[in-house]
C-alpha cells in the first residue's frame, strides 16, 4: 500500500512535468499499464474511450502536445489511502496551442494507484469547451 504523502507527492511532481509540456518525463511517472479516460460522450473519442498500452501512450503525447496547462495551478489534493485513490481539483487558464485559443476552466482528475504508481486516471473536464476548442463539434 502506498503511503498517503507519496501519492501525494507523486501527482504533484506528474503535474509540475506535464505542465512544462515534458511528454517523456510525464509517461515515465506513470505505471507501465496506466489507462487514461475523459469521462464525456464517445464523439470525444478517444479521449472519452479508456485508453492502455500503445493508445495511452499517443493519447497523453497529444494531450500533452495540444493542451498548454501551464498556467494551471493544483487548487486542492485529496488523499483516499485505504481506496489507493487521488482526487485532484486544478483550475486555470488553459491555452489551446493549434487554435491558439485560451479559457479559464476547473477540472479534476481520478487517479487510481496500485504499488506506488498510477495505473488509472479518470479526468472530469468540461467537454463542450473542449470540443468546441477542438472544433469536433459546433454550436450555433
Amino acid at each position: 500500500m502506498t503511503a498517503k504523502h507519496d501519492m501525494k507527492k507523486l501527482v504533484e511532481e506528474i503535474y509540475a512535468v506535464r505542465d512544462r509540456g515534458d511528454i517523456e518525463g510525464t509517461l515515465a511517472l506513470l505505471g507501465e499499464d496506466c489507462t487514461f479516460r475523459m469521462v464525456g460522450n464517445t464523439r470525444l473519442a478517444p479521449f472519452s474511450t479508456e485508453t492502455s498500452g500503445h493508445a495511452f501512450r499517443q493519447t497523453i503525447t497529444q494531450l500533452i502536445a495540444v493542451w498548454d496547462l501551464s498556467k494551471i495551478r493544483t487548487s486542492g489534493i485529496y488523499v483516499d489511502e485505504d481506496e489507493q485513490m487521488v482526487f485532484a481539483h486544478r483550475e486555470g487558464e488553459v491555452r489551446h496551442i493549434p487554435s491558439g485559443v485560451s479559457f479559464q476552466t476547473e477540472f479534476v482528475d481520478k487517479i487510481h494507484f496500485q504499488d506506488g504508481k498510477p495505473i488509472k486516471i479518470v479526468e472530469f473536464v468540461d467537454t463542450l469547451q473542449v470540443a468546441e476548442t477542438t472544433q469536433i463539434i459546433q454550436i450555433a
